[in-house]
């Protein structure tokens, strides 16, 4: 233990060894220099921090002369040295700490004080473990926010390139590198490229070694390393990190990257989710540690790993991308295909229907064996023609593109129309029909259109599917979710028991649905029997598009279970609003009216002249034939380019100008929309009635044909009496007796 030493005019006397052992207790450095900044006390932690010899201490060396023996011995600077200096001059700094970090990363407090008789009092702290327990925690707060910030940035947002770029910004700060890049591998097998997502290059190396150095490697980079190419392929087969020491000598480095400023180099991989390596990420270091020493490995892992989680994000999203435009692509080329079909199967249909019924007109009621062959021709047209129509209400539906006309209706007069345009059928079967009704229940809002389509749906396949002498009940009853939970339904939709439903069903007594069978209901194009010796005829929509019509209103289908013999089909729509008291109903309106005989004269419609636009010979004729049979006068147009002309003859006047325009749109040379704008801003011809009469009935059509200018719109084959009733009220011309 060594003694405080005391010397002469000291203000602070130690007089015996039992004070200089108190003293050498503290764990400070002492020192006390009186008014000519002479070295009078100190301690031996004041000798042991700055190494200084205890003979030379005790010659009571001048302050000045310490300090440069600091400097000398590399423990401060001569800066440092003339900032203490500063310290002992300055009154105002009177028992202020001045902190000191020694050139061996020591941390120490100074803290002058002056004594009562001039002189300066020196405590020097050493704070070396609380420095580095701050810096180890400023580290670790650091650290934290990264991994958070990383955390944020793959939750919110979809950029890759700004994940890796927030990343590699740390990485490259706190592993001291030079340049740092972070790539993405793509391709399969031998075929894979690493190519970049983000690289950082630090300004003081690309001030070092020129922005051309920086470009070429950068090209490299841009160009991707191929598969084979570089030390990066080892790290990526085999999922460990790679270190090098001089990566410009190493016989597998890149040639674009074999720059005599590149020091020792780590290449780290970047896992998915099963393992398999996606990327990786290079840092470039400068500092005399070693990579694979650095502290900072568990911040570089996490990115690593935060990285391949961001990758496969981006991947899967891109793939989900590619998906939907492949979808969209298929949807639109299916919706085109649907409406050159509709226009193809709708025209020659439109004749086949149109001519067979005239014909039936026509023919004497004492050959009723021909008038049995037409109405097999009328029949099989009309059925083609329904299963056309639930190809596109199906293609409609699946396209986002239906909407519902919701109308209060009375459901008890809807099922007794629908039992009544069903019952010819039945009768051939001798099946007997009969209907139930809750009175309970009557007007609801629904589509009435729609939930005619259903029933008629569920009526036609009983027939269909009940042999001669069986039956058919169509039931209507007010009932709550609870009775549809022990059915067979084809969605697992949520069902609230207390929910109050108008459920219409449909019994009868045909062949029964197997167990096994029913999970083929309700889908497109499936059938009960699809073998090629069944005997039912269809194509597998009606269940489908019922299916969907039903969900379009909000509610379901069901098939009733453990039902050996027969089946029961039931339509379940929610019951939104009870409605007890029903207001009274509108005048009913006749439906599927036979064409009217033919007028004696012109004098219904006084001779008015319709001027047709169509370019097939047989709608030509049929639509003439039933036009001129009501007495009007008909032109006929078989091309855009006559239209055209037509349009712009001379010899065209306001006497001579047809009282309404039949057009087609689907014509050779100029199609009806651009005729019908063309008519639309024609000073003579812009007051004309235009119906567009058409096979386009895919969704928008009939928006596209108004937007262009037409008054109304009619598909194809043409409901001929919809026809005739739309011409008398854009002509305001009355019907013939």
């Amino acid at each position: 233990m060594y003694k405080m030493h005391t010397f002469e005019n000291s203000t602070w006397d130690i007089e015996d060894d039992e004070q200089a052992l108190i003293l050498n207790r503290v764990g400070d450095a002492i020192a006390l220099f009186n008014a000519e900044r002479r070295l009078t006390l100190f301690n031996d932690k004041f000798r042991e921090m700055f190494d200084l010899s205890a003979d030379w201490l005790s010659q009571r060396p001048q302050l000045a002369d310490i300090l440069d023996r600091l400097v000398a011995k590399s423990f401060w600077s001569a800066e440092q040295r003339n900032q203490v200096m500063a310290h002992c001059d300055e009154p105002t700094l009177q028992n202020q700490a001045m902190p000191l970090q020694q050139a061996n990363q020591t941390y120490l407090e100074l803290l002058v004080t002056n004594t009562s008789n001039q002189g300066q009092l020196f405590i020097l702290r050493d704070l070396t473990r609380e420095r580095q327990s701050q810096l180890q925690l400023a580290g670790e707060v650091h650290r934290l926010r990264f991994l958070l910030g990383l955390t944020e940035k793959l939750q919110t947002s979809d950029n890759l390139e700004e994940i890796g770029k927030f990343a590699l910004n740390y990485l490259v700060e706190a592993m001291g590198a030079a340049f740092g890049d972070v790539k993405v591998v793509s391709g399969q097998g031998k075929n894979r490229v690493a190519g970049p997502l983000t690289n950082q290059i630090s300004g003081q190396f690309i001030a070092t070694y020129g922005k051309p150095a920086i470009a070429a490697m950068e090209t490299v980079l841009q160009q991707g390393v191929k598969y084979g190419e570089g030390l990066l392929w080892d790290v990526v087969d085999t999922g460990k990190p790679m270190f090098v020491e001089n990566y410009a000598e190493h016989p597998k480095s890149v040639p674009g990257f074999r720059h005599p400023g590149i020091g020792q180099l780590g290449i780290f991989p970047i896992p998915s989710a099963d393992g398999s390596i996606i990327g990786v990420v290079t840092l470039e270091s400068r500092t005399l540690q070693k990579l694979q020493e650095a502290p900072q490995q568990d911040m570089l892992l996490a990115a690593c790993r935060t990285l391949g989680a961001a990758i496969e994000r981006a991947q899967s999203q891109e793939r989900l991308q590619r998906i939907n435009r492949d979808l969209e692509q298929a949807s639109r080329l299916k919706s085109e295909f649907l409406a050159s079909m509709s226009h193809e199967l709708r025209t020659p249909l439109n004749s086949i229907l149109g001519f067979s019924e005239l014909m039936l007109k026509q023919l004497p009621e004492d050959a009723p064996r021909k008038i049995g062959h037409v109405k097999a021709i009328r029949r099989s047209g009309q059925h083609l023609l329904n299963l056309i129509n639930d190809i596109l209400d199906l293609s409609k539906i699946e396209s986002g593109k239906f909407e519902l006309d919701l109308e209060n209706v009375s459901v008890q007069n809807l099922c007794r129309e629908c039992l009544s345009m069903v019952q010819p059928r039945a009768d051939r079967k001798r099946l007997l029909l009969s209907l139930e009704l809750d009175y309970r229940i009557d007007r609801v809002n629904l589509d009435a259109r729609r939930v005619r389509q259903m029933i008629i749906n569920l009526l036609s396949n009983a027939i269909k599917f009940t042999p001669e002498k069986g039956k058919v009940r169509l039931s209507v009853t007010l009932a709550y979710g609870s009775q549809l939970l022990d059915d067979f339904r084809p969605d697992d939709s949520t069902v609230n028991v207390s929910t109050p439903y108008l459920c219409i069903a449909v019994t009868d007594t045909g062949i029964g649905i197997p167990p096994e069978k029913r999970n083929l209901l309700f889908r497109p194009f499936q059938q009960i029997d699809a073998s090629l010796t069944r005997r039912h005829e269809g194509t597998g929509l009606g269940l489908a598009l019922t299916k969907r019509l039903a969900e379009m209103h909000g509610g379901t289908v069901s098939l009733k279970a453990n039902t050996a013999v027969g089946s029961t089909f039931a339509i379940w729509l929610p019951l939104h609003e009870m409605r007890h008291v029903a207001p009274p109903s509108a005048a009913p309106v006749a439906v599927n009216q036979p064409l009217s005989g033919p007028a004696s004269d012109c004098e219904a419609c006084n001779g008015q002249a319709i001027l047709v636009v169509e370019d097939q010979p047989y709608n030509q004729a049929l639509i003439s034939e039933v036009l001129e049979m009501e007495g009007f006068a008909v032109d006929l147009v078989s091309d855009g380019h006559a239209m055209m002309a037509t349009m712009n003859s001379e010899l065209v006047t306001d006497n001579s100008l047809p009282c309404l325009i039949l057009m087609d749109v689907q014509l050779p040379g100029v199609d009806g929309l651009t005729l019908i704008q063309s008519l639309r801003q024609h000073p003579l011809w812009q007051s004309v009635p235009i119906v567009a009469v058409t096979a386009m009935a895919m969704p928008g059509d009939r928006d596209r044909c108004l937007a262009a200018g037409a008054d109304d719109y009619i598909t194809k084959p043409i409901d001929f009496d919809l026809l005739l009733q739309k011409t008398r009220q854009l002509t305001q011309t009355p019907a013939a007796d």
